[in-house]
């Protein structure tokens, strides 16, 4: 009896023993599937998140893919060794290539020349200290015109920071540059009429009121004088003064009106003659030979005009001509000729101040003058400058 309840407490124990193995098994297991379910949801978290940050950068890739599609500016991607690799809707409208037809050529088919040794000096500054400021150039369209541009470069670099292209923006600033031309030109304009109104301010103050006091002396001496010739050329000189006031007032009022677009030389040449026939007393004839009109530019048909009221003026003061020829013959030189039948010049004349500033105004264009006397009587001037030399130039 006691043997048998021996063998049946061992086996009772070896049971209870294998049921605790069974169940340190099972509990080994319910900790391993707990463990893989923790594995499980975090890298199910993990690639939800990663799966949002690549859908994130898709969005600001598409985003950014937009912004370049959409922009008014040339953006394009070039290699190292300045090969174009992209080329957006905005390089095509501004320069005319298709990105099939540029991509893959040296970006020197729209960078010219001097603007392309200037482009690589910039990409050089990169190179060397990571960056440059922007700067303006003159790049090449398609159909051969040039267009001006601000262009930026920036450096394109690996997830390792090595260089491995550029970034290039360039912005068309045609309407900009010719804005600001507008502006320079309007205040070149206002110091232009300040300064013309403060010449009309000393004329009228101080020129003309010394002339219409030595006119006002001479009158005053001619009352004493008894001899008639000597008072007659009192009176021709002061006539003569009364001519200057008048002049120096259409002067002084020309001066204080705003400039104008010229009208046609011829008009002016007319109206300079017409002017004169008060004082010559007569109309002068006047002759027209080639593209006058076409051929001048309005700076050097100024500077013939200032010559053929000069011309006229020594012909009413000395010639006492009864007839005047004005000749104005474009070609590959203009030349302007006054001839009169008057009584011809004195050498001494030659060196008066009306004479002396037409060989100024023909010297500085690039030309000559001359002043002779004709055989037939009178005087015959020239006044000539070469057309395709003719410089501007102030007086």
């Amino acid at each position: 009896m006691r043997s048998s309840r021996t063998a049946d407490s061992a086996g009772e124990a070896h049971g209870t023993a294998e049921m605790a193995d069974r169940a340190a098994v099972l509990e080994h297991r319910a900790q391993l599937v707990d463990e893989l379910s923790q594995e499980l949801d975090d890298t199910n978290r993990g690639l939800i998140a990663l799966h949002t940050e690549l859908e994130a950068a898709r969005a600001a890739e598409a985003r950014l893919a937009a912004i370049v599609a959409a922009s008014d500016d040339a953006m394009i991607s070039v290699s190292e060794a300045h090969v174009v690799q992209t080329w957006n809707p905005g390089a095509e409208r501004l320069f005319g290539h298709t990105e099939q037809h540029i991509r893959g050529k040296s970006i020197d088919t729209i960078v010219p020349g001097a603007a392309f040794t200037a482009y690589r000096a910039v990409v050089e500054q990169i190179r060397a200290q990571g960056h440059a400021d922007s700067y303006q150039s003159r790049w090449l369209c398609a159909d051969g015109s040039e267009i001006d541009v601000a262009v930026t470069v920036s450096p394109m670099r690996d997830t390792d920071g090595a260089l491995i292209g550029f970034t290039t923006a360039a912005r068309n600033i045609t309407h900009q540059l010719a804005a600001q031309a507008e502006l320079a030109a309007a205040r070149a304009d206002r110091e232009v009429m300040a300064e013309r109104d403060r010449i009309a301010r000393d004329l009228h103050d101080m020129v003309i009121q010394r002339v219409f006091g030595a006119g006002l002396a001479l009158q005053s001496i001619t009352a004493r004088i008894t001899h008639p010739d000597t008072s007659s050329r009192i009176h021709k000189v002061i006539d003569e003064l009364d001519a200057t006031i008048r002049e120096l007032r259409g002067t002084i009022f020309e001066l204080g009106q705003p400039a104008q677009k010229a009208a046609s030389l011829r008009a002016q040449v007319l109206d300079e003659t017409g002017t004169a026939q008060d004082r010559l007393g007569f109309a002068p004839a006047v002759e027209f030979d080639g593209p006058v009109d076409a051929a001048l530019p309005d700076t050097t048909a100024a500077h013939l005009l200032a010559a053929l009221r000069e011309a006229l003026s020594n012909v009413a003061r000395h010639a006492h001509a009864t007839a005047v020829r004005v000749t104005v013959r474009a070609g590959d030189e203009l030349l302007l000729e006054v001839t009169d039948n008057g009584r011809g010049i004195d050498p001494a004349v030659t060196r008066s101040s009306g004479l002396t500033n037409l060989r100024r105004r023909a010297e500085k264009l690039g030309g000559t003058f001359e002043v002779a006397g004709r055989p037939e009587g009178g005087t015959r001037l020239r006044w000539r400058i070469p057309l395709t030399t003719a410089k501007d130039s102030s007086f």
